[in-house]
């Protein structure tokens, strides 16, 4: 074996860490042949299910049921969503069909000889799997339900006898992974609790075989999920065998599957959120897919008090990002995750947050029971009924914060500046600013482009030069080890926002650089007037690096012309970036990309600078005065003393001499 392949899997190893001979067994099972005696397939016992109520038989207002009804016709003739398209899969091709080759993945073969990781593979796994999640069959019987005259119920019972036939227990690549029978299981609840009774007895008997079989499934797995899970999958398969317990009451096993369940879901929930509502794997599309399994548990009854507690806090989480409000960064990984289905834009993390909140009391707008199939499907008839014609959230004052992230709206800005993060599905973006002017997107977040695809792009799209950070000597934030792991942490910590009458000024730091022979801090302050945005950067210790590099991504609406941006029939001056350069949609090295939704990427503009100085200020707008220098913006001075236990921005008011300070400590 070669050395770099020894290093790659003492890394492995180290971060599996006590649970390393766990992982190391099942993979002796799975490459001697064991696995073929622990996954048999069939159960030998059939079970009736019981279905379980997750929501409402019929939507809130029209304008819901004619989305259901309009997206039930684009399934059976365009076919099912993945990632922004409609695709054949299931509807006019086997489920077994990859959407991006036409090619099918082996469907007779035990799932675990199925090659879905080295370079041989098909194709990225993830497209087909987001098609045989169901949730648009969900759709489909809501349809049925609302419509039984329709084309709905007999074309939902053609996709899931075909499904049946052609996806055996424990055969293809669609039992691959246990996250994705529990996300079945949810869909195959509700299409049962919808359309059951109006669907040929012999699909919903075969439907059952398979249910029984996936709690089966669920429970062999768990030496593969609890070494090597610990994250959204551990939730999502401890959901799935909470629900299979409740769906099959009358199984042998059913208070095993509920018990061992209830552990999973409660030692992944402890571990998996912040006080604040943020959570370890710091992405938007994780939050909202996190956010709807606490909305499944809490819909199923009988949930822990801490579920409701984590559902709200991971809800205002979102509300104090402003999803209410318009578009937020799309930050950390993101492939449009959903646990609950909807007929709405896959793109909108408004509605669950919505439903979330109303699940916890609180009272929203009605015209949202409408405008979210979240609300219109799931919220109960009580939260329908204590709706408000008030807004929601009340009016921000200045800025808000939330789970390291600052959000500042100030005249026709909008502003986030990211601090602070965690490695799961995030990327290396610790003290990122992302811009919006007048509702137009200047600065983005470049998404999340693939998870399986060429390792050039996933790391050129989640690794720091992709995003608006500093970067001393060309290190990056954090080192990427295969597709979802990396060799380095860091940690970011934001003081309290600074509001003043003219201005709203935002500080932090963090420590992803200590490490190495030349450590270094690096700090920024983040200036919000109604004329500019603009950025002063900091390090500590001066002089630790021989250069600075920052990359600014732009929106691909957004074009550069000499020192200015523009975007529809606005135009804004860049400032402090003297000598920079653009790149856009360059392959190699890859840069100059932004990717809206997973598997797709399109050329936006790069700004890319390097200077030698620690200290710099630039921006965006137009700033009254003289030219900003390093420290000197619009008549502040900003200053940073650095301690042991953190950081202070000292902002100058240099006509009155008023000093005042922002302390971001650790």
């Amino acid at each position: 074996m070669a050395r770099p392949d020894l290093r790659a899997i003492a890394v492995d190893m180290r971060a599996l860490g006590p649970s390393a001979p766990l992982r190391a067994a099942y993979e002796a099972s799975k490459r001697s042949g064991f696995h073929a005696v622990l996954f048999r397939g069939e159960t030998h016992r059939h079970h009736p299910a019981t279905p379980v109520p997750l929501g409402s038989t019929a939507p809130l207002g029209d304008e819901a049921r004619q989305r259901c009804l309009d997206d039930a016709g684009h399934v059976l003739h365009e076919g099912l969503r993945v990632f922004g398209a409609r695709v054949a899969t299931g509807v006019s091709t086997p489920w077994s069909t990859d959407p991006l080759t036409g090619r099918q993945w082996p469907a007779d073969t035990p799932w675990w000889r199925v090659d879905i990781r080295s370079g041989e593979r098909l194709s990225d796994v993830k497209h087909t799997w987001e098609a045989a999640r169901h949730r648009d069959l969900v759709v489909l019987a809501r349809a049925a339900r609302l419509d039984p005259a329709g084309p709905w119920r007999d074309g939902l019972g053609d996709l899931l006898w075909a499904w049946c036939e052609q996806s055996p227990p424990e055969r293809g690549v669609n039992w691959y992974s246990s996250l994705e029978l529990a996300l079945r299981a949810v869909a195959w609840n509700q299409i049962l609790a919808l359309a059951g009774e109006r669907l040929p007895r012999d699909v919903v008997a075969t439907m059952e075989r398979h249910l029984l079989a996936s709690a089966r499934h669920l429970l062999v797995e768990l030496p593969y999920t609890v070494s090597s899970m610990r994250n959204n999958h551990m939730l999502g398969d401890a959901l799935g065998l909470i629900l299979l317990s409740r769906m099959f009451p009358t199984a042998a096993r059913a208070r095993w599957w509920a018990r061992t369940g209830e552990r999973m879901f409660a030692t992944q929930q402890r571990r998996h959120f912040g006080p604040d509502g943020r959570m370890i794997e710091d992405s938007l599309s994780y939050h909202r897919f996190v956010l709807e399994m606490l909305v499944v548990r809490l819909l199923l009854g009988g949930a822990p008090a801490g579920v409701r507690r984590d559902l709200r806090a991971a809800s205002l989480h979102l509300a104090r990002l402003g999803v209410f409000d318009g578009d937020v960064p799309q930050y950390g990984d993101w492939d449009e995750g959903r646990v609950l289905a909807s007929s709405g834009d896959p793109l909108d993390v408004a509605g669950s947050a919505a439903l979330g909140l109303a699940l916890c009391g609180e009272r929203l707008p009605t015209r949202w029971y409408a405008d979210f199939d979240e609300l219109a499907w799931y919220a109960p008839a009580s939260a329908r009924e204590e709706a408000t014609a008030a807004p929601y959230p009340p009016a921000r004052r200045g800025a808000t914060t939330s789970g390291g992230t600052a959000l500042v709206e100030r005249g026709p800005w909008r502003v986030w500046f990211k601090v602070d993060g965690g490695p799961s599905h995030g990327h290396a973006d610790l003290t990122s600013v992302w811009v919006t002017h007048n509702g137009r997107w200047l600065i983005a977040d470049p998404g999340t482009g693939t998870y399986n695809g060429p390792l050039e792009v996933r790391n050129g799209l989640r690794t720091s030069a992709a995003h608006p950070v500093r970067r001393p000597d060309g290190q990056d934030q954090l080192i990427p080890h295969r597709a979802f792991r990396w060799l380095a942490t860091g940690r970011g910590h934001l003081g309290p926002p600074l509001v003043l009458p003219d201005r709203t000024i935002l500080f932090g730091w963090h420590d992803a650089y200590a490490r190495g022979e030349r450590p270094v801090r690096v700090g920024r302050a983040v200036v919000v007037a109604d004329a500019y945005v603009a950025v002063v950067e900091f390090a500590d210790p001066p002089g630790a690096a021989d250069s600075w590099s920052l990359t600014i991504p732009l929106h691909p609406d957004v074009a550069v012309e000499n020192d200015v941006l523009v975007t529809g029939d606005t135009k804004l001056h860049l400032f402090g970036l003297d000598g920079h350069e653009a790149v856009r949609g360059r392959s190699t090295p890859f840069a100059g990309w932004h990717s809206r939704t997973y598997g797709r990427w399109e050329p936006a503009t790069w700004i890319t600078t390097e200077t030698r100085a620690d200290t710099v200020a630039w921006g965006l707008g137009v700033v009254p005065g003289p030219r900003p220098d390093a420290t000197t913006v619009d008549g502040l001075r900003y200053e940073v003393t650095w301690t042991d236990v953190g950081a202070t921005l000292t902002v100058t008011h240099l006509a009155s001499g008023e000093v005042q300070h922002v302390g971001a400590p650790l």
